[in-house]
């Protein structure tokens, strides 16, 4: 049997094809930067290749995606194979397109920005991938569950809940209904919604302060439960008075400036307690400093003197 000891440019080109059916990715890399390098086999498909495979740990890297669209845009090929599959390259690059401005856009952290963009992008993977498969995550992942419409309900559900974030500060109204709206996305996605759900029951309740007496909506966000001793007598049915947990502990209603001020007041007191003891701590170290230093003097005194 005859075979090459130094191999041309053509032969590692099918050499990494054949790494690829295997899935060993890193080596076909390798080898199909090292085909490029002697000008075998189609230049720029290796090109597109190798982009994907670096792809393949940085599915979450904007610019990962960037790179692939920039070398699919040097070639001249409509479609390649990557190992047992056949990819279109227009296919690929609006995957791309679509998963890199997603992906920019949820890093942002202006929200508004974020919730407006995520819904055009959400769209598009609607009308333009739809019920297709994603072929970045089905090649590398084997994950053949997320398309394009699975990818719209998610979406439009994250700008909701962004929205509904932008939004609680100053209208928890206005926030739970974009939490219910965003539920409904999740649930036409096969989940459940019950994080959505909490928001909704958490924002649309109503208290009465029990220190200022302020009526505040939306619990966790303008008021909090705090856990508190109420005798029946001081519980007079106004509203101040929280439900009792499961750990039978009764709390009290606070309004979030009242806590707010209280806790800082409470974080004040605890600074000064802790700067005393520091400072204290530090007078007794350098008093006992010095007093090791005395006898350390009084030893060498008495050794000199023998």
């Amino acid at each position: 049997m005859a075979f090459k000891l130094f191999k041309d440019g053509n032969d590692l080109y099918e050499d990494a094809k054949e790494l690829l059916k295997r899935g060993e990715y890193e080596k076909a890399r390798n080898v199909f930067q090292k085909s490029i390098d002697k000008d075998g086999g189609v230049d720029d498909v290796a090109a597109i290749k190798i982009a994907l495979i670096d792809l393949r740990t940085r599915l979450t890297d904007p610019s990962a995606y960037g790179r692939v669209r920039t070398a699919i845009s040097n070639s001249t090929a409509t479609e390649f194979e990557f190992g047992l599959v056949t990819v279109s390259c227009a296919d690929l690059d609006r995957e791309c397109e679509l998963t890199k401005r997603k992906l920019e856009l949820l890093g942002t952290s202006d929200k508004r920005t974020r919730a407006e963009g995520l819904q055009e992008v959400a769209v598009r993977f609607q009308s333009e991938i739809g019920d297709r498969n994603l072929i970045v995550l089905e090649l590398f992942r084997n994950d053949s569950t997320v398309t394009g419409m699975t990818e719209f309900f998610n979406l439009m559900a994250t700008s909701y809940e962004t929205l509904s974030d932008l939004t609680v500060w100053d209208d928890p109204q206005k926030a739970a209904e974009y939490e219910q709206i965003a539920a409904g996305y999740r649930q036409q996605n096969g989940q459940s919604g019950d994080a959505n759900l909490e928001r909704i029951r958490s924002y649309a309740r109503t208290c009465k302060c029990w220190i200022c007496g302020r009526i505040a909506t939306g619990e966790g966000i303008h008021f909090f439960s705090a856990p508190s001793e109420v005798s029946p007598c001081l519980d007079d049915g106004t509203g101040g008075v929280g439900k009792s947990k499961p750990e039978g502990t009764t709390h009290i209603y606070i309004c979030r400036a009242c806590y707010s001020a209280v806790s800082n007041r409470s974080d004040e007191i605890s600074r000064k307690y802790y700067n005393d003891s520091i400072a204290e701590i530090r007078r007794t170290e350098a008093r006992l400093q010095a007093e090791i230093a005395a006898l350390q003097s009084q030893i060498s005194m008495l050794r000199m003197s023998r």
